[in-house]
């Protein structure tokens, strides 16, 4: 992955009448990467890309793609492609028509038009269904169709906005492999839009999460993840247990009592502990001395490849999560209701926030 920015965003504000949509968002997208903006509905997610694209103009700042300023270029001029979410294939014409499309708006001669949709359809493992109709389509066929009419024009930045959430479950998680094989096998640069945290944790290389128009962390998939900046990305990220602390000798005063830190709290802050994070003892075992807390179940939920515990420690609930055959600890069990475990919060797993 190259480290060079190929599209950055500089200031870019946008209102719509009272709503500010993006408030002073600054931002750089690498050539190459596969870059998510993750945030829920309402965050400015779609508008960033909707300025990318060139359905709308910011009020304020600069959009650049290959160090060019977009002001006043139109979309048909821009170096990028887009596909939405119903994925607007014509319904009249056929998969190759479909393909084609784009090409023909440019004059291609008719020969390297065929050329490229050949290609694209190897591309997208769509050989033989040329003469399809999108209504003889699956969902997956048609997204593989809008991908490869987006590919074809060879744009220098794909714009895929939530590509995948007409999808059933399965089907979605079989996609979501073949897109991010498909980006390293071409090279372009993904941006990719998104509510579903495990989309964006699986399929990206960079993250920005977003709230209220405004970018709130950027990073790889596990920093974002394991060191979240603030508590609205803890919390809109995967699952987290959260600890009011103040500091203490040990590390930190909690309402789970005192606690060891890696390093010592200087000031009031929040402590994060991800569920899968939290080891969970039966009563009698013996586990490490340090930042144990004993709890009762309140309830399991089981979700097939693990348990979700819910515990009560006094005043403070926590959730804990283990596999179905948890390797962690020799002789490890599942847990009953109403059973009293013994939680182990490890003190390298307690992120601390000031935000």
């Amino acid at each position: 992955m190259a480290g060079d920015a190929l599209v950055r965003l500089e200031g870019v504000r946008k209102r719509y009448g009272e709503v500010v949509a993006l408030d002073g968002v600054d931002l750089e997208i690498r050539r190459g990467e596969f870059f998510s903006l993750l945030g829920p509905s309402g965050c400015g997610k779609t508008t960033l890309l909707r300025l990318l694209a060139g359905f709308e103009t910011p009020d304020a700042g600069r959009v650049l793609i290959g160090g060019k300023d977009m002001a006043g270029v139109p979309p048909y001029e821009r170096p990028v492609n887009t596909v939405f979410q119903n994925y607007a294939l014509f319904p009249h014409m056929t998969v190759a028509g479909n393909i084609a499309f784009g090409l023909r708006m440019k004059g291609l001669p008719q020969g390297e038009i065929r050329k490229k949709v050949a290609w694209a359809l190897e591309l997208v493992d769509l050989l033989g269904l040329e003469g399809r109709y999108p209504r003889e389509l699956s969902g997956g066929q048609k997204q593989r169709v809008a991908l490869a009419r987006a590919l074809v024009l060879e744009p220098q930045v794909l714009l895929l906005d939530e590509p995948l959430s007409a999808l059933d479950l399965k089907l979605r998680q079989e996609l979501r492999v073949e897109l991010m094989q498909l980006q390293r096998r071409l090279g372009t640069t993904f941006v990719f839009v998104t509510h579903d945290q495990e989309e964006a944790l699986v399929m990206s290389d960079r993250i920005a999460v977003m709230r209220a128009g405004r970018v709130e962390q950027v990073g790889l998939p596990d920093e974002v993840y394991e060191r979240p900046k603030n508590r609205f990305v803890a919390d809109f990220l995967g699952r987290s247990n959260l600890l009011p602390a103040r500091p203490h000798p040990l590390g930190a005063e909690t309402p789970l009592g005192p606690l060891r830190l890696k390093s010592p709290l200087e000031r009031e802050a929040l402590l994060v502990i991800r569920p899968e994070k939290i080891r969970l003892y039966p009563k009698g075992a013996t586990p490490p001395r340090e930042n144990l807390v004993v709890a009762q179940v309140e309830e399991i939920v089981y979700t097939g490849a693990e348990n979700q515990y819910y515990l009560r420690a006094g005043e403070v609930r926590l959730l804990a999560y283990t596999l179905n055959q948890d390797l962690q600890e020799p002789g490890s069990e599942e847990f009953a209701y109403g059973e009293e475990v013994i939680c182990y919060l490890p003190p390298e797993n307690l992120v601390v926030i000031h935000e």
